[in-house]
């Protein structure tokens, strides 16, 4: 009968250990905090894997759609760019925010994001550094910028500025999306024993 009961106490004393053992490295784990290394290391990744996947999305987003010859307009080529563009921001950012993860085995998600939202903040640190220097160089070199004519402005369809409007929410959106999934999916992995 003893025999019998450390049988059934058995499987017990297993998930009681398997417990203390998550709770014991989820403690450890919110010891640790954020590992900025492997954020800036899988920041470097997305843009690395930006850079391989452009041409190789583009090629196949441009025979998918077929706008390989030259006769497309200038609508097609452009929503093949941006759709293109999309593909990669989405699978550059799922492959950082997989290294981030991986890396730092933990938190997953929170270092994906953090690799999207790094991005992010440079992206825009640049962007008004080259808008200040931009417009000092200009205006020291005395060249004048050409007026645009006010009918090409009119010449534009509508669908065109909502087109826009709603590939750069994407565009804004997609390096967060990748970078969470990426994350999420990196630390799992980075948990397993082999």
């Amino acid at each position: 009968m003893t025999d019998r009961r450390d049988q059934e106490s058995a499987p017990r004393r297993v998930e009681e250990v398997r417990e203390e053992r998550e709770t014991d490295r989820a403690r450890r784990e919110s010891e640790l905090g954020t590992s900025w290394t492997s954020v800036i290391l899988g920041l470097l990744t997305a843009l690395g894997a930006g850079l391989i996947l452009s041409g190789i999305v583009g090629a196949v987003v441009g025979a998918i759609l077929g706008t390989g010859s030259a006769t497309q307009s200038a609508t097609e080529g452009g929503a093949a760019s941006l759709i293109g563009l999309l593909i990669t921001l989405l699978l550059a950012f799922l492959i950082g925010g997989y290294a981030a993860g991986r890396m730092a085995s933990r938190s997953g998600l929170k270092h994906g994001l953090l690799v999207a939202l790094v991005y992010l903040l440079i992206t825009i640190v640049l962007v008004l550094l080259g808008a200040a220097i931009g417009s000092n160089l200009i205006n020291f070199s005395g060249v004048t910028l050409p007026e645009v004519p006010g009918g090409v402005q009119q010449e534009a369809p509508q669908s065109v500025g909502a087109i826009l409007t709603g590939a750069g929410i994407l565009a804004l959106l997609l390096p967060f999306v990748g970078g969470a999934v990426g994350g999420a999916w990196g630390a799992r992995t980075g948990r397993r024993r082999p």
